[in-house]
């Protein structure tokens, strides 16, 4: 129905729909989300517009709009084409940043970087420090599976992966024993690792290449570590259980509002006009815009504040009172 680039890198939506609950659970807005009535995250760019007013900036992204005949509609950035590439740089400042930059930019913050691999003393401690990837695009320096600005159609080998995720899924795999020791410290690492974006693509993206990576390193792990000859990947049960912590870490947000995007409120309230002696007076509009915005002050939105997951007390927490220092459960 649609014509599209296909990349050797992208992630078929068609194949993790078949993966039990996975692909739900990673278009699933957990600071919107509620058992009785489950919230996706949005479009929240104007690029598939063409394809109907379903995927308006401010409508969610649904399972059939990204699966079947769509399947392939949502491509990594390098597999857009170069006018979709300029478009959305001018238009969100969307700029990929290349894979030996990353790999710098990540080691320079990286204590382990000169005593590499860490050593037995340190290594839990390592793969337990939380790392933040802001405005992360399609992640790059979180889960490094190919060269974000160029179209090679090369997936990039677990040992060789610069992303700070990759570095410590490469310590678990040093320093495991057993697929259960493997999968306990895996989900520490996962449960460190955060990142927000703007665009729901690229934030589909993201989680689905998060996911993907603990898959890669599982199935490594398991032919190269363990030495197994049959081919191991994670279930469908373990896929899920992992796609529900990357919902919570990897989330969609306005990077300088704290707030699901475009979602502040400005309204135009229409006071009618009186009737005097001397005739009707006209009709007053006054302009309510968010306090937030006008301001430009963060905490006076009146737009959804974002939640994430506090892993240390097991509830969520707004991520503005997280990153002020004011943690108070909600």
């Amino acid at each position: 129905k649609y014509m599209v680039v296909t990349s050797k890198i992208d992630i078929s939506e068609n194949t993790l729909r078949n993966r039990g609950r996975v692909l739900d659970i990673l278009l699933t807005d957990r600071t919107l989300y509620k058992p009785s009535r489950p919230h996706n995250i949005i479009w929240a760019t104007d690029s598939y517009l063409k394809y109907g007013k379903n995927y308006a900036p401010t409508k969610q992204v649904k399972r059939e709009q990204v699966t079947g005949v769509n399947g392939k509609l949502i491509q990594p950035r390098a597999a857009k084409s170069i006018e979709e590439q300029k478009y959305r740089t001018k238009d969100k400042a969307e700029v990929f940043t290349p894979l030996k930059i990353v790999k710098k930019m990540n080691m320079a913050i990286d204590w382990a970087s000169k005593n590499w691999p860490v050593s037995e003393e340190t290594w839990v401690d390592y793969i337990s420090e939380r790392r933040l990837e802001i405005t992360c695009g399609e992640a790059p320096f979180i889960a490094g599976r190919y060269n974000p600005t160029a179209n090679t159609g090369v997936v990039i080998t677990p040992k060789n992966r610069v992303g700070f995720f990759d570095r410590k899924l490469q310590v678990v795999s040093e320093y495991s024993k057993t697929k259960k020791e493997w999968l306990q410290y895996a989900e520490i690492a996962l449960k460190a690792t955060y990142g927000y974006e703007w665009q729901g693509d690229n934030l589909l993206i993201a989680r689905e290449n998060v996911l993907l990576t603990l898959d890669d390193f599982y199935k490594d792990f398991c032919a190269n570590r363990l030495k197994l000859k049959s081919k191991q990947s994670l279930t469908d049960e373990q896929l899920e259980y992992f796609a529900e912590i990357i919902s919570w870490n990897i989330w969609q947000m306005d990077g300088l509002k704290y707030v699901i995007p475009m979602s502040c409120l400005h309204e135009n309230k229409v006071i009618p006009g009186e009737l005097t002696l001397f005739g009707e007076t006209p009709d007053v509009i006054e302009s309510y815009e968010c306090e937030g915005c006008k301001f430009n002050h963060p905490t006076k939105h009146n737009g959804k504040y974002v939640k994430v997951m506090d892993w240390e007390i097991g509830k969520p927490m707004r991520f503005i009172d997280i990153h002020q220092g004011r943690k108070q459960e909600i």
